[in-house]
């Protein structure tokens, strides 16, 4: 008897239909987008964790913690390292 293979993108798509995992994946990418745009607006604005520290009067692993675990971050916080790095935004609901 031949065994069926079945794909990792077939798994997954499988999973997807599940609501609570749909969210719990949902969630890991936006996580996931937040930790690479604290990245890209500190790299953009040409600083090293440790110059974004000194801007934001915090110790550099912090900076570093913050960028590989946006979670625990509050409101106030991003908003202090996106002006360390010269960055404004707005939250808008879409």
């Amino acid at each position: 008897m031949a065994k069926k293979s079945i794909t990792l993108a077939q798994v997954h798509e499988g999973f997807m239909r599940d609501q609570e995992y749909r969210a719990a994946y949902e969630a890991e990418l936006e996580q996931e987008r937040l930790q690479e745009t604290l990245t890209a607006w500190r790299k953009g604005a040409g600083l090293t964790s440790a110059q974004v520290a000194e801007r934001m009067g915090i110790k550099p692993p912090t900076v570093s913690r913050m960028e590989k675990n946006a979670t625990k971050m509050s409101y106030e916080t991003l908003r202090r390292y996106a002006n360390a790095c010269g960055v404004h935004f707005k939250l808008q609901q879409i």
